[in-house]
């Protein structure tokens, strides 16, 4: 096996035609056919079934595919790298709203004062997009969450710490002084939510979910969705709402007295931490970057 009859095959199973993906790698259908043909006896299976309309991809071929664009993105990236070994190295980190906070902020800039002279960019954004953003090659890795139980083979997780979350108001917001059954009976509060966009996000599970309906949440309450946590604590302290969010991100709040918890309403996030493809090469500098914010997560409690 090589990297261009992994070519061959991903240009048949995109085209779903011997005859178009012959001319789109420039080469004969019977040399084309014969490149798959070694393949299949190399992997033991078949890899397209063959009909009258043209062909189709088996499980395996599907599998495959999905393995072989991941190596001919990192072949691309190798390539890239090597083309501009003597620029400024860059690096591109995507990272959850949650965690772009005053200890990220203090991470990248002991980070950049290690490495040097770097072309540094932090792309904010969900989990999903994140994902979205790191399978196409546009990450390097992303600081973010995944639920419990979540698998991909193409990816490597490794995580670092773990948030509670909670639902959160002023002490004087009526929330307060409402009772289990006040709560059944339905709620005309007013919620502030981090949202992203209208993207459905890992850590929005059904446990969640189920909390918020506990305290007067649902389809047809009152709410305001915005992708910055900032913002939606400044809802919540400045404008009445009501909200669940990251107890971390409002630590000093919770501190002080200025907001407040609303007991039984804590609950355990997914964890977070490094998302990587799997067997993607580091440099030395993205290993410097994961290393530095290692160090400040284990510093500040999560």
């Amino acid at each position: 096996m090589n990297l261009v009859q992994l070519k061959r095959m991903i240009a048949i199973y995109e085209s779903g035609s011997l005859r178009k993906a012959s001319k789109a790698v420039g080469i004969t259908q019977p040399a084309l056919t014969l490149s798959i043909r070694q393949l299949e006896e190399e992997f033991n299976t078949s890899l397209f079934e063959r009909g009258p309309n043209g062909v189709r991809p088996t499980e395996m071929c599907e599998k495959l595919v999905q393995r072989a664009r991941l190596m001919l993105m990192e072949e691309q990236r190798i390539l890239h790298d090597l083309a501009t070994a003597n620029r400024v190295p860059k690096v591109a980190m995507g990272v959850h709203p949650i965690i772009m906070n005053d200890t990220m902020s203090r991470a990248m800039r002991q980070f950049v004062e290690q490495a040097g002279h770097i072309d540094m960019w932090v792309r904010e954004g969900y989990t999903t997009q994140l994902l979205e953003l790191l399978s196409s090659g546009d990450l390097d890795f992303a600081f973010c969450g995944l639920p419990e139980g979540y698998a991909d083979d193409t990816l490597e997780f490794e995580p670092l710490f773990k948030r509670e979350y909670a639902v959160i108001a002023a002490p004087d917001h009526p929330v307060f002084s409402l009772t289990e059954s006040d709560f059944a009976q339905g709620t005309d509060f007013v919620w502030a939510h981090v949202s992203a966009y209208e993207t459905a996000d890992p850590i929005d599970n059904d446990d969640v979910v189920n909390m918020l309906r506990r305290f007067g949440y649902g389809p047809e309450s009152k709410s305001v969705k915005a992708s910055s946590t900032t913002f939606v604590k400044a809802m919540i302290l400045h404008s009445g709402m009501i909200g669940m969010v990251a107890c971390e991100a409002v630590a000093d709040e919770l501190a002080n007295g200025t907001l407040k918890r609303l007991a039984g309403s804590e609950i355990p996030a997914p964890a977070f931490g490094f998302i990587t493809l799997k067997d993607r090469y580091e440099t030395r500098t993205i290993r410097l970057l994961k290393a530095t914010i290692r160090q400040w997560c284990a510093r500040k409690p999560n």
